[in-house]
């Protein structure tokens, strides 16, 4: 049999040891009919468990495992066997283990080292929010070993129905900030929608190696944990465990179907990993919208235009493929690219309503700006984006976690990026990006040419245990001098970034927030005066009719 031909003869998926007597027999000890391979051809896995009908040695599966389910088949899945079987987890802990051979032994992954991971996966029950585990070596709560002695794992999560690909290690305690170290993809599958393939390589000590695939398609990712390092793995000789981790911890523990599974110790390229996938109808994957900056139409000359849209998909991701672009919900026009807090939202009868999260907060301006190299800043909260005229400049991340009660350490007060200039509200990000801006209008001798250029910010603003709030949102530009940032205006003085500027600024733009949100809830409220005329009419014909 050949390994992961993945045709119709691959004997009743039947997974066999194919190894020394010494694996034979540690394969005998934990139940498991392993199909692992330890050759000289770096092509061929590890070990690879096709959880096929059961052999003279039974399977011995620890927790709710069911054997002899249907896995992916003809005529969907055309290169598998008719009979395929798969494996079948409760998600309640229910997990296969496989003892690890010592020191040195090939589940053992440290720097220099490649690794591919891969399984195909049906999720019955995703778990919204919570990973869970396909495979992985360590963080088993074994006594014996470290709490935290992740070696590698190959995980899923859910949110909001998108399951992505996850790939985590951990680095020995005191390598850095943080010791654990996560990749989630950017596209994923809709989550109960069949059988999918996956597969991620990476080459410990490279942190750009790492390359991910869902149903043989590639996919990029992030580092959203920990960020990328150069810092080895964990490693030791706990156990490799299918389906669960954490002493059988229910919230990482897979619930749903897996076939497949495989550890390679190389790095599989793009051809490699697609070919295993063939399905009838193609690949299902939910892949994020190619990025472009909105366009908002027009915006009358100095002015600053202000869009919001409700129930934006998420709060830590943009568009998928797909997914339409929300409706405008309400616009305001300001003078300057500041905003302290959003209007105010009010129902159909001019009563006070919560905003529907996540919003989409666009900020849009015409701004006359200088061809050159521009450095720009931007302060948001969550997730955002800037754009010059269909370039994107600059990112803020997503809020991936919220304040414990108050008992975290004191923020910090930050350091001003320039002396004097205003430092930014609580929690809020401030990001920097330098742009080249391509050539404009003719200027005079000795000034730089300028030309009036589309400047765009798109923030996600609240979100599942998230307020719906911005902070103070500022885009600015360093000035010319370079010691100081200016807020971007279209038109009108230049409005430095410092205390005694912005203060002024910002009690302008609260009054003038105040005239609108008044004006939104009178209009609202006159939806009404036919009814309450109505009433008070009754009201008097009662009071009179005597």
């Amino acid at each position: 049999m050949q390994l992961f031909s993945f045709h119709a003869n691959r004997e009743m998926n039947r997974i066999s040891y194919r190894s020394t007597l010494p694996s034979l027999l540690a394969a005998l000890v934990f139940g498991l009919a392993l199909h692992a391979t330890y050759a000289a051809d770096d092509s061929s896995p590890v070990a690879l468990w096709e959880f096929g009908s059961e052999e003279a040695t039974p399977l011995q599966p620890v927790g709710g495992v069911e054997r002899d389910q249907a896995g992916p088949r003809p005529p969907e899945f055309p290169d598998f066997a008719p009979n395929n079987t798969a494996a079948k987890f409760d998600g309640k802990g229910a997990r296969f283990e496989a003892a690890d051979r010592g020191p040195a032994s090939p589940f053992d992954f440290t720097n220099g080292d490649s690794i591919t991971l891969e399984a195909w996966v049906k999720q019955d029950q995703p778990r919204n929010g919570s990973p869970v585990y396909i495979i992985g070596k360590g963080r088993t709560g074994n006594p014996n070993f470290a709490r935290d002695n992740q070696n590698w794992a190959l995980r899923i999560v859910t949110t909001n129905g998108i399951s992505k690909l996850g790939f985590l290690f951990a680095t020995p305690p005191g390598t850095g900030s943080e010791h654990w170290h996560r990749w989630t993809s950017n596209s994923g599958f809709n989550a109960k929608t069949g059988w999918h393939h996956v597969a991620v390589s990476y080459r410990f000590g490279e942190p750009d190696s790492i390359r991910g695939w869902i149903d043989g398609q590639p996919t990029a990712g992030v580092w959203d944990m920990g960020g990328p390092t150069k810092e080895p793995p964990v490693v030791d000789d706990d156990a490799v465990w299918i389906g669960s981790s954490l002493a059988g911890n229910p919230g990482n523990s897979f619930q749903g179907s897996l076939d497949s599974v495989a550890i390679h110790r190389t790095f599989l390229d793009e051809k490699s990993v697609s070919s295993r996938f063939r399905r009838v109808g193609g690949p299902q994957v939910v892949a994020p919208l190619p990025e472009r900056m909105p366009d908002l139409g027009d915006i009358p000359p100095g002015r600053v235009l202000f869009t919001i849209s409700e129930e934006f998909p998420a709060h830590d991701r943009w568009l998928n493929a797909g997914e339409p672009d929300p409706v405008e919900a309400l616009r305001w026009m300001g003078d300057e690219s500041l905003l302290p807090r959003l209007p105010l939202r009010y129902d159909s009868w001019g009563i006070r309503d919560a905003w529907k999260a996540p919003l989409l907060l666009r900020l849009a301006a015409d701004v006359e700006l200088p061809s050159q190299n521009e450095t720009f800043l931007i302060r948001a909260r969550a997730l955002g984006r800037l754009w010059i005229d269909g370039q994107l400049i600059g990112r803020t991340e997503a809020q991936t976690k919220t304040a414990p009660s108050g008992e975290e350490p004191i923020t910090p007060i930050p350091t001003p990026l320039r002396p004097g200039t205003r430092i930014p509200g609580y929690r809020q990000q401030e990001v920097t990006a330098t742009a080249e801006l391509p050539p404009g209008n003719a200027a005079p001798l000795n000034a730089a040419p300028t030309t009036r250029r589309r400047v765009v910010l798109e923030l996600v603003v609240g979100g599942k245990s998230h307020r719906t709030e911005t902070g103070e949102v500022t885009v600015a530009r360093l000035a010319s001098d370079g010691n100081s940032f200016e807020v971007l205006r279209p038109s009108g003085e230049l409005l430095p970034l410092t205390d005694p500027a912005v203060e002024p600024a910002l009690a302008r733009i609260e009054k003038s927030l105040q005239d609108f949100d008044d004006l939104n809830r009178r209009t609202a409220a006159a939806s009404q005066d036919d009814f309450w005329a109505a009433r008070h009419q009754a009201a008097r014909d009662w009071a009179f009719r005597w």
